[in-house]
């Protein structure tokens, strides 16, 4: 081999060989190099970590807790190891909840520390690396000197790129200026704490304030109490990211305007600093949908509330229970016969009475009461800190306030309701379970004879769940024929003969039996089915009468008439086809009404009971003395017969107060030429003090309980000895469906 080429080639290997060192000596200083800046990194976030830990005591507060958070992330950011991260993370996570907690402030110091004396030992081991490659370093200082020159060199570029960036970064940032100069919405930035630093000239239009005049005031002290905890959360334990934020301020005369959009942590960006807030004006949007939402939550006819905004407000009541532990009441209250108001008055009355009825309810209750209006002719309200006595004394109020008649105009209208009381067992109730406990109270209560109240009671599920099964059962009733009548004789008290029946419906249930009126006609009526029902009464009866009538007798025949019966247009026409299709001679029927008809439809009662009149047909008033009717109604209305109420007739020989009031309904029936009918008589002396006292007939257990037709054939044929009837005499009341009717 040629020994030139072997000295070339050696000095090839060698220098070779040299670079090869060279470059392995560089790689580790520039190794040794990023460590030792790695670890002056992390020691400085961790000397400015600990610098804010040790203010503390001299800076508590939000700015401190936000100032060592940032210090925190600077540590965390820096590269420390994992496992002390997140144990940083979380005990600055743990005091951040309460800052006020020494032990979670001394755990994160105790981190801190130890964090500390890490760096510590990492920055030792980087002096011991340095120190070993001095003496390879020394050795290539001429290939270090020329990486030197070629770093420089790589640094010019780098310088040169850099320039071209901030020039071009720069035109952004113009670009981006102008951008918020001229944008209709606010932009504003805010440091820690909410100190405006830099508010847009739009600030000027939407808030009516100049830029100039916002900066360095706080945000928090422009909002509302709610927004501002809003917005110091946000700053002081969320970092990085966009918040949603809704914001109002007080815009005066009691108005308030509302902003939305967004806030952004910038805190990272050298020329921000901050936090960036974006928000446009939405106030008239805001007032349209709050119109909106007034209009989808009150009824229009009342202004009160309606069910949706009444659940609503009921179940915020029920929340609070647990924590206020104060009593808690929902009244249900329903109009009694509101259909009949407007069948007889039309709907435009029928809608006044609605509107009146919900300003009495408003009337009796104070203004941190709720009144609504749930559908139709149901209304409720809802009592916060009232037990059951409280709310039962509001809810006689209300009757007592309904007592009077409504007026409108020259039309008077009486309408009553019935009331259910719920009260809140304990706070594990509902809103739905209080209202239904109200509304099966308010079906009691209605049951009891309507215009008055009940409480709940657990044992009122039971009756509500049979009044539903009999509500069912009574269609399929009036289908399948399942109703029957019974009559029951009124007497001649001179003569102690029969001068008619009056029919009294009962059903004759396949499963439960023959069952009275009072199981199932207040049940019809609310349902609707009293009209047909009602209907079928009356053919039935006049087809008896004249079953019952003989040669030498001719008994009249009494059907009770409800309310809802003669408001129908047809009223006349059906009692007229009924006495066709019998064959019954209209000066033998007797049509029974309630005093309540007289008030509920005064006008429309005197037109067709005046048609039948005047056809024949007797008009009587069941329950006399116990409504409202006077000696002004009377002479208003064609009638020809009055019935004394059983609770008069059962006092005529006591010297109380029955004697004197049936003494004074005789004295102007006499006056008025009016047949007087005692109800309930059940003892000879009775009978004997009526026939004293000029009344003309009477009706009661004395002579018979009510019987089949069977039965009412063989009273017409044989009579009523009083002797043999005495012996059967059921004691006082004690069968109180006896004098039951359809009405």
């Amino acid at each position: 081999m040629d020994q030139g080429r072997v000295v070339r080639l050696g000095v090839g290997g060698a220098a070779v060989g040299a670079v090869l060192l060279a470059v392995a000596a560089f790689g580790a200083l520039r190794a040794v190099d990023a460590l030792d800046d790695r670890v002056d990194a992390q020691y400085s976030a961790y000397a400015r970590l600990s610098g804010s830990l040790d203010g503390m005591g001299r800076r508590p507060g939000t700015e401190a807790a936000s100032a060592t958070s940032r210090a925190v992330q600077k540590v965390v950011d820096s590269g420390i190891a994992a496992g002390d991260s997140e144990a940083l993370e979380t005990r600055l996570a743990l005091w951040i909840e309460d800052t006020s907690d020494p032990v979670a402030f001394a755990a994160l110091e105790e981190q801190t520390a130890a964090i500390g004396e890490d760096l510590s030992r990492r920055q030792a081991r980087a002096d011991l690396y340095a120190l070993g490659l001095t003496g390879a370093l020394l050795a290539l200082l001429a290939l270090g000197t020329l990486l030197g020159l070629r770093r420089l060199s790589g640094r010019q570029r780098a310088l040169a790129r850099e320039l071209v960036h901030h020039e071009r970064a720069g035109a952004d940032a113009r670009r981006m200026s102008a951008l918020v100069e001229t944008s209709p919405d606010l932009v504003a930035v805010l440091d820690h704490d909410s100190t405006l630093s830099y508010v847009s000239p739009s600030a000027s239009a939407i808030l009516g304030i100049l830029p100039e005049h916002l900066v360095g005031r706080r945000l928090v002290d422009l909002l509302s109490a709610h927004d501002s905890a809003t917005v110091a959360r946000h700053l002081v334990t969320a970092r990085g990211g966009d918040h949603d934020v809704t914001l109002r301020l007080d815009a005066g005369e009691g108005r308030l305007q509302v902003l939305t959009g967004t806030l952004a942590d910038r805190s990272d960006d050298p020329s921000i600093e901050g936090w960036v807030l974006t928000v446009r004006d939405v106030t008239e949007r805001h007032d349209q949908e709050d119109r909106a939402n007034e209009h989808t939550l009150r009824d229009p006819l009342t202004g009160l509330a309606n069910r949706q905004l009444f659940r609503d407000r009921l179940e915020h009541a029920t929340d609070r229970l647990a924590v206020r532990q104060e009593p808690l009441a929902v009244l249900m209250c329903d109009i009694d016969d509101f259909k009949h108001v407007n069948e007889s008055r039309g709907h435009g009355v029928g809608d006044q009475v609605l509107a009146e009825f919900g300003t009495r309810l408003q009337a009796e209750l104070s203004p941190a009461d709720t009144v609504a209006r749930m559908s139709g002719d149901e209304f409720a309200v809802l009592l916060e800190g009232r037990d059951a006595d409280g709310a039962e004394k509001i809810a006689r109020r209300i009757l007592t306030r309904l007592n009077e008649p409504f007026r409108f105009e020259d039309t008077a209208v009486s309408a009553h309701a019935s009331i259910g009381i719920a009260v809140a067992p304990d706070a594990d109730v509902t809103g739905s379970d209080l209202l239904r406990n109200a509304d099966v109270a308010m079906a009691w209560a209605k049951d009891r004879g309507k215009a008055t109240f009940a409480h709940y009671e657990p044992g009122l599920h039971a009756l509500a769940l049979e009044r539903l099964a009999i509500r069912g059962e009574l269609q399929h009733a009036i289908r399948d024929n399942e109703f029957v009548l019974h009559f029951q004789p009124t007497v001649d008290l001179r003569t102690e003969t029969i001068t008619g029946f009056e029919a009294l419906v009962r059903w004759q249930h396949p499963t439960r039996g023959l069952l009275a009126p009072q199981a199932f006609i207040s049940i019809a009526e609310q349902s609707g089915l009293i009209v047909e029902l009602g209907h079928w009464v009356l053919r039935e009866a006049c087809f008896a009468a004249v079953g019952l009538q003989t040669a030498l007798h001719q008994p009249t025949m009494s059907v009770n008439v409800a309310a809802q019966q003669i408001v129908q247009a047809d009223f006349v026409d059906w009692v007229v086809a009924a006495l066709e299709d019998s064959g019954l001679a209209p000066r033998h029927l007797v049509l029974e009404i309630t005093e309540s008809v007289l008030l509920d439809d005064m006008a429309g009662a005197v037109e067709r009971l005046a048609v039948l009149r005047d056809l024949g047909v007797h008009v009587a008033i069941d329950d006399f003395g116990t409504g409202y009717s006077s000696l002004a109604y009377l002479s208003r209305l064609p009638v020809d017969i009055l019935k004394v109420d059983k609770t008069f007739v059962d006092n005529v020989c006591d010297g109380r107060e029955g004697a004197s009031v049936t003494e004074a309904i005789i004295a102007m029936s006499r006056t008025m030429q009016l047949t007087t009918v005692a109800e309930g008589v059940e003892l000879p002396e009775q009978a004997a003090w009526l026939k004293e006292a000029a009344c003309t007939m009477g009706q009661g257990y004395l002579w018979s309980r009510p019987v089949d037709l069977a039965r009412a054939h063989h009273l017409m044929r044989a009579g009523v000895p009083r002797q043999r009837v005495r012996a059967e005499a059921q004691p006082r009341h004690a069968a109180p469906w006896a004098d039951d009717s359809l009405g």
